[in-house]
């Protein structure tokens, strides 16, 4: 059994790989869930709530020594996370750095990028070899990522993530009540709340199909494929004509690649 965990901005998500997984597509994640990303958690408050974890997965104890592959984009989590593993489990988890990562990075400062963004292109670049990728994050942000030729990183965008936005407009319009992100009845919203569902997923749609076709202008490509990730994507794909794949577990499933690449 390999653990795979992604710390992110907003939430942390665990992922588990069996290698007796029955009725398992293969390199999905048997068992996968979310917790609130919480920077001042404690090494213990992670152990009680990986314990919760596995027992809602039934799992008992496992021996999990050389099994823990994390990416992380907030370090000061990065020692609470360790540290748990090594006192309650007996293991050191590797934490994936660039160097890792078998692509080209074409970027100024390959050191800024994010280590869940490399391991989603990889993770593309592994189940698409030899693609034009443009995949797209719905996360804390919204990153485009833009792998070209199966193996080398050109770099991407980033910009404010869809409930980042909703929630500071929550936060600035003290009128508006909070809102779900439920499918509107129509484009032209006939009330506040259908009318900002309506702008946020018909805009983030179209921007979307936008921001691909100029991405794939500008790297002058002939075929791409569009991959969507993160919890928004499948109903951002509702709104979008461009997106051609959805994978949500795709950063869990490029850490256990990589955790089999060292392996």
């Amino acid at each position: 059994m390999v653990v795979a965990i992604d710390i992110g901005n907003s939430n942390t998500s665990f992922g588990i790989f069996s290698d007796n997984m029955k009725g398992i597509p293969e390199n999905e994640p048997e068992f996968n869930g979310n917790i609130r990303t919480e920077k001042t958690t404690t090494t213990e408050e992670l152990a009680i709530q990986f314990l919760d974890l596995k027992k809602l997965w039934g799992l008992g104890d496992v021996n999990l020594r050389g099994k823990v592959v994390i990416s992380s984009v907030v370090p000061q989590l990065d020692y609470e996370f360790l540290h748990m593993f090594e006192k309650y489990y007996d293991t050191r988890p590797y934490f994936i750095e660039r160097k890792d990562i078998p692509l080209d990075i074409n970027y100024d400062f390959p050191e800024e990028i994010g280590a869940d963004r490399l391991v989603n292109a990889y993770a593309g670049s592994v189940a698409y070899p030899g693609e034009n990728l443009i995949i797209v994050d719905f996360g804390t942000a919204t990153t485009f990522d833009v792998i070209s030729g199966g193996h080398s990183y050109e770099g991407g965008l980033i910009m404010t993530g869809i409930m980042t936005s909703l929630r500071a407009l929550e936060e600035k319009a003290s009128k508006l009540p909070h809102i779900d992100l439920n499918l509107p009845s129509a484009l032209v919203g006939r009330n506040t709340v259908d009318g900002i569902r309506s702008g946020i997923l018909n805009g983030t749609g179209v921007m979307v199909d936008g921001l691909t076709a100029k991405i794939a202008s500008e790297m002058k490509w002939k075929s791409y494929k569009v991959l969507a990730t993160g919890g928004l994507s499948k109903l951002i794909k509702t709104f979008s004509g461009s997106i051609d794949m959805i994978d949500r577990q795709l950063t869990l499933k490029g850490l256990y690649y990589l955790w089999n690449l060292k392996g």
